[in-house]
């Protein structure tokens, strides 16, 4: 009589373990086998990363005998939709990911092949055994290779795949199924759970900073830290893992720890130099190889960590989550996080290490510590024994999006993660850690500093965090707004009156912003104009700052905006005028051969000396003379200054006025021209423009002024009448910060002529 106990967990990515118990006629016996599947990034290599268009899958699916025989061994799956097929990829592993058996694409010439997009490898490969071919399902036993220890069958069906899926895309990476009998019972098939990755843009960790730790529990991932060395279980470890504390051979298979110090109970030490093997009686490593090591959190040197905890002396010593992975594809950390803020990206990530350089073995059986043979050890890589490598899969919400690569062994710790980026209205998700290598022999590692944390934009205020203005004048505030992720777009700026208690909003929210990228990062300004009824002497003191949010919404959420550090505090004064003297008219006329310059100024109450300077194109200018007040008491007083040298084409002339403590004040610009069919010109025009185009005209007469702004459809964006005065004309064209980015073409209409100009807006 045949009776089949299941012993199955139905979690989305577990391996499950089905005991077999046939009862004889004398006694009892018990027969184990196990299944997983998971699947390796080939493309990404052991740096991990996201599933891309055109990586390159590797689905592994793992059948495991731990004890017995059984019969009829075949994996049967289909190659996912949204992949390719890659020809002759066909093959059976080792669990520590070498080829044991590679197979043709072709039906009939050997174990496995594939037919439309249908993938059958059927398995075992004993000789005298009812061996696997082309046309018969194998015997596989304990005793059999691919070998764990002699006791231990573990094989791996794989075949590989190109992904052609766009981003976004979900590929079911799930399904297919493994067939076995023991004995003379009926075949049994267990067909694998449902697994769904995302295709999924490889941003890597947050190239820039990032904020606080959103994560929560568990110490906000670090552990916490005390003086026991075993801390106690997690809640957040599922049950496929069982809590143990340190000893000579636990955490095993399918066990988990939280401590500070990895040494053995009977064999405690803080010492990591004993040999491995470590003979000592009692060992002083877990299994006579594990590393002895501290946790991460707050290591001066972050790839070498803490040193393992004296836990005599030291009273706080921080914790790490150790786990000893083994066939089960399970979950090793979950949490549910709230609180976080739609349309953002979050860093996801922790510090991992690979505990054991000494755990692999072979496809003989062979371990990595043993020193007999010949057959000797088979190295995992060239110089590497530490047996499988430890591989973790991030999922969100029940789908993958990043997987760690082979974490091989450094001695080291190392960090790993990815960027998500959150929904429109997502304010929480579900994160697991998923064990993705097959266990037996290796898959030993330690887990810390657990981080979900926001990619955080990087602000620069200026003119500078304490600016100087005169009283009742505009002063034009700004910061520079940069991130890798073009998503930060959307400000307010902010006044507090009682040094940052209280902060006031003075401007909506303004966006989107239109970022440019400047090599490295996307970049913005956010700016705000003071007005001069907010910068009396009464104002000195104000201080402003500005909120940056990815949406209009998180400006004004509690954790989903940004700031820059400290604010911009006024510094205002009292400003007379640098000069007491003021400037009635200023002339000027050609005849012939030299120029005179004529102005009239009010009556001068100290003394001032009046430099002429002269240029050639209206922007470079040189002192050609000076003329010195005169001690009249006067209410207007004349001066006129005669330049010997005249040059063809146009002359600019302007007056620095300058007194006795070298303050000065400039006056407008005078044009004569000396050629008769001069007209009306450009001298300057600031390109790009962002918030106001700037220009300066110099005409050879007075009157009135067009300016126009059109897109590149000729559509007119912005106008504005004013006047235009003989000589250098300054003029602002403002409220052009809401154009999009792009071409633009000024248009003015001087009294005597047409302008045009091609512009670029930018931000």
């Amino acid at each position: 009589m045949i009776i089949t106990v299941p012993s199955l967990s139905y979690s989305r990515k577990i391996l499950v373990t089905a005991v077999l118990i046939v009862l004889a006629g004398t006694g009892l016996s018990a027969q184990n086998i196990d299944f997983g599947k998971s699947y390796i990034n080939v493309t990404k290599g052991l740096n991990g990363g996201t599933v891309e268009t055109g990586d390159v899958l590797e689905i592994r699916a793992t059948f495991v005998v731990r004890s017995g025989t059984y019969d009829s061994c075949r994996y049967r799956d289909a190659v996912p939709a949204g992949t390719v097929y890659l020809p002759g990829t066909i093959r059976v592993l080792t669990n520590e990911g070498k080829i044991y058996k590679q197979f043709t694409d072709a039906w009939g010439d050997d174990a496995g092949y594939i037919t439309g997009s249908n993938i059958t490898i059927n398995l075992g490969y004993r000789t005298g055994a009812s061996p696997a071919t082309a046309f018969r399902r194998g015997r596989v036993a304990n005793t059999h290779k691919p070998s764990f220890y002699s006791n231990t069958c573990i094989m791996i069906a794989s075949f590989q795949v190109r992904v052609s899926a766009a981003t976004g895309t979900d590929i079911s990476t799930g399904g297919g199924n493994m067939t076995y009998k023991s004995g003379l019972a009926a075949i049994q098939t267990f067909t694998f759970p449902a697994n769904t990755l995302r295709v999924y843009t490889n941003y890597g960790i947050c190239s820039n900073s990032f904020g606080a730790n959103s994560i929560g529990t568990e110490f906000n991932g670090t552990f916490g830290s005390g003086l026991p060395r075993n801390r106690g279980i997690s809640a957040n470890v599922p049950v496929g893992y069982t809590y143990s504390h340190f000893d000579a051979n636990m955490p095993n298979d399918y066990y988990y720890g939280i401590a500070n110090n990895t040494s053995t109970r009977t064999g405690y030490t803080t010492n990591n130099g004993w040999g491995i093997p470590d003979a000592s009686a009692p060992s002083h490593r877990v299994f006579s190889v594990w590393d002895i090591i501290g946790d991460h959190t707050g290591a001066v040197s972050p790839t070498a960590g803490n040193p393992p905890a004296d836990t005599v002396a030291n009273a706080n010593a921080g914790y790490m989550l150790v786990i000893n992975a083994a066939y089960r594809i399970d979950s090793a950390f979950q949490q549910t996080i709230s609180g976080l803020c739609p349309n953002t990206y979050y860093e996801i990530s922790c510090w991992m290490r690979n505990i054991c350089s000494k755990c692999g073995c072979d496809s003989n059986g062979t371990g990595a510590t043993n020193s007999s043979g010949p057959p000797f050890y088979i190295p995992t890589n060239p110089g590497d024994s530490s047996g499988v490598a430890p591989n973790l899969t991030f999922e969100i919400d029940g789908i993958d999006y990043y997987t760690s690569g082979n974490l091989r062994y450094t001695g080291q710790w190392v960090r790993k993660g990815f960027t998500f980026l959150t929904g429109p209205a997502q304010t929480s998700f579900t994160l697991k850690f998923f064990n993705n290598a097959p266990g037996g022999g290796g898959n030993d590692w330690a887990l810390d500093d657990i981080s979900v944390s926001t990619c955080a934009p990087n602000l620069k205020y200026a003119p500078s965090l304490n600016p100087t203005i005169c009283d009742s004048n505009y002063i034009t505030l700004s910061d520079t707004v940069r991130s890798f992720f073009n998503i930060y777009n959307y400000y307010k700026w902010q006044r507090s009156t009682d040094g940052g208690t209280t902060w006031t909003d003075v401007t909506p929210a303004i966006g989107p912003a239109v970022p440019y990228w400047n090599g490295t990062e996307w970049e913005h300004v956010a700016t705000y104009n003071v007005p001069p009824w907010n910068t009396l002497l009464a104002n000195s003191g104000d201080q402003y700052r500005v909120v940056v949010a990815t949406t209009s919404a998180n400006l004004t959420s509690a954790g989903c905006f940004f700031l820059d550090n400290g604010a911009i505090t006024l510094n205002v004064i009292d400003c007379p005028p640098p000069l007491s003297v003021q400037l009635v008219q200023f002339n000027a006329t050609g005849s012939g051969s030299h120029s005179e310059l004529k102005w009239t100024v009010n009556r001068e109450p100290e003394p001032v000396t009046y430099e002429i300077e002269k240029s050639t194109d209206g922007l470079t200018f040189t002192k050609i003379g000076t003329v010195y007040s005169e001690p009249v008491s006067q209410e207007q007083i004349s001066y006129q200054f005669t330049d010997p040298q005249v040059l063809p084409g146009r002359v600019f002339y302007r007056l620095r006025m300058v007194n006795k403590l070298y303050q000065a004040t400039l006056s407008r610009t005078v044009l004569i021209n000396y050629e008769t069919d001069t007209k009306s010109t450009f001298i300057s025009v600031i390109n790009p423009f962002r918030d106001e185009l700037v220009f300066d005209i110099a005409s050879p007469v007075t009157g009135a002024l067009n300016i126009r702004l059109l897109d590149a459809a000729g559509r007119p964006v912005a106008v504005k009448e004013t006047d235009i005065f003989r000589g250098v004309n300054h003029l602002r064209l403002g409220q052009t910060g809401h154009l999009a980015n792009g071409v633009y073409f000024l248009q003015v209409k001087t009294p005597d002529t047409w302008l045009y100009r091609t512009v670029m807006k930018t931000n």
